[in-house]
């Protein structure tokens, strides 16, 4: 399998013979950048490997948000999509195959008085949360937290530095991002003590409904031995030392 994966990345094959992987990305630094520029990201170098390994051709389709992204994915407008949590619910509408670890969770406050060092501290505060999004059991399953739903990662800091809630939950790899799109972060959040890691793997999920020019037996066998391999982690590892204004 490795030789066969070597000759893939090596030679690839002509642009006329490859079909389309349909992926949606939306704007959610440093996993999924949307700028100018270009759309660029650890998701985006983990699609483009993916689509090199089984032959085809990667098309994004840009989205505003995640909901529609998984939306595109359950009605098969997409192929595929990067970065997600395999939940029971998500499995009626695509199969997953994995690529990289899961990163630590942080809160983010407007008001400095707020702190939070334990789990347990944040039964106190109404918590923003994005749409459709995952991030540990304890905190998704939690009855007693108080959340809001937001869109999307950067209204939500826009709302948080109004104070219409109190934390703010995200990955700690997106906080130098957030950082440098808001100058004035450090003299208008805190961000807690307390952090999360799960131990858990972070999916491609393929739509039940795709349009992948590959039989599902080779598909996951391609993957699996890709990741197995660390050839995912090995180029969002080289992305990160190339982008380091993203962290």
């Amino acid at each position: 399998m490795r030789r066969w994966l070597c000759f893939i990345l090596m030679f690839g094959l002509p642009v006329w013979a490859a079909p389309s992987m349909r992926a949606c990305i939306d704007h959610y630094p440093p996993f999924q950048i949307i700028s100018d520029d270009g759309i660029t990201g650890e998701s985006l170098v983990a699609l483009n490997l993916l689509a090199k390994l089984i032959g085809h051709e990667l098309v994004i389709k840009t989205s505003p948000n995640f909901a529609r992204c998984l939306r595109m994915l359950e009605v098969g407008q997409v192929d595929v999509v990067a970065g997600l949590i395999l939940k029971p619910k998500r499995q009626a509408y695509a199969s997953f195959l994995p690529y990289r670890e899961d990163s630590h969770y942080l809160f983010i406050s407007r008001d400095p008085d707020i702190d939070i060092e334990h789990y347990e501290q944040l039964a106190d505060y109404t918590i923003a949360v994005s749409r459709h999004t995952h991030y540990f059991d304890r905190f998704d399953q939690d009855p007693d937290l108080r959340k809001m739903v937001v869109n999307d990662l950067k209204t939500a800091i826009v709302m948080l530095a109004k104070r219409r809630f109190d934390l703010l939950i995200v990955p700690e790899m997106t906080l130098p991002s957030i950082r440098r799109d808001f100058a004035q972060f450090n003299s208008l959040f805190k961000v807690h003590p307390y952090r999360f890691k799960p131990q858990r793997i972070i999916y491609f999920g393929f739509s039940r409904k795709h349009q992948l020019a590959i039989e599902p037996d080779m598909l996951s066998t391609t993957v699996e031995a890709a990741y197995e391999d660390g050839l995912f982690i090995k180029k969002i590892e080289e992305f990160t030392s190339e982008h380091l204004e993203w962290y």
